[in-house]
Parts: structure tokens; C-alpha cells; sequence
């Protein structure tokens, strides 16, 4: 059996606790690098869903700037799940994605309160001065 000295023992016992704090600053770096891509992620995806949001409350604009009678035909994608609601109290379409939500303001005061869900194709038609949404 080996038998260290006490000096010796010290010695291992501070090599063994700078191994164990380099080890320590590694695992960090590694998860907060994973940790960083994962938001990444998570924003582009959400970028996609606010570019939707988007078109949609263009067209429902450009419906209501048109005037009486123009209608848009629109199809939703189907690449990833969302949901697009369209909310007359606020004027507000409200897109949400993986439970994130993004909002844009809308011009007509008069809209029909609609759940619009992706892959479904809506006629939006102003008449009178009123949004609305039909499937088609």
C-alpha cells in the first residue's frame, strides 16, 4: 500500500478541486450554448408566425380600404400550427404560436369575430363597411 505524506495529499486534494472547477466552467458553457440555440430557435419560429400575422391583417386591411363589395380569397398554410383570431372589441388579430402571442392592430372598426386555424381557406369580404369571413 502507498502511503502519501501530507504535502503530498494537499497536493492531490488542490489538483483534484481545480480539475472538478474546470469540468464545472465547461458543463456551463456547454448548456448556456445549447440554452442560446434553443432561443434562437424558438424567435425564428415565432418570426414566422408574426409574417403571417401580417399578410392576414394586410388583406383584412386592404379589404376594408377597398370599400363596399371587394373581397380577398386567402389560404392559411399548413406548415406549422397556429392559431389567428381576429377580435372586434380591440381591433386586434392575435396570432399564437407554441403559446407565445403576437398582436396586430387593424384599421376597420366593424370586423366579425373569427378563429381563423391553419390549412383552411377564408373569403374576406367587406359589406357595408364590415369585415367578414367566410370558409370556402
Amino acid at each position: 500500500m502507498i502511503r502519501l505524506r501530507d504535502d503530498q495529499r494537499g497536493i492531490a486534494t488542490a489538483d483534484l478541486l481545480f480539475a472538478t472547477l474546470i469540468f464545472l466552467i465547461i458543463s456551463v458553457g456547454f448548456v448556456n450554448m445549447i440554452s442560446s440555440e434553443m432561443t434562437k430557435t424558438n424567435t425564428s419560429e415565432l418570426g414566422k408566425a408574426r409574417m403571417l400575422g401580417e399578410r392576414i391583417a394586410e388583406t383584412i386591411n386592404t379589404v376594408y380600404i377597398n370599400g363596399n363589395g371587394y373581397a380577398i380569397n386567402i389560404t392559411l398554410p399548413t406548415d406549422y400550427a397556429f392559431t389567428a383570431r381576429v377580435d372586434n372589441t380591440t381591433r386586434t388579430l392575435i396570432i399564437t404560436y407554441n403559446g407565445k402571442t403576437t398582436n396586430m392592430t387593424l384599421i376597420p372598426t366593424n370586423i366579425s369575430n373569427v378563429n381563423m386555424t391553419t390549412g383552411q381557406r377564408y373569403i374576406i369580404k367587406n359589406q357595408n363597411g364590415t369585415i367578414t369571413f367566410t370558409l370556402y
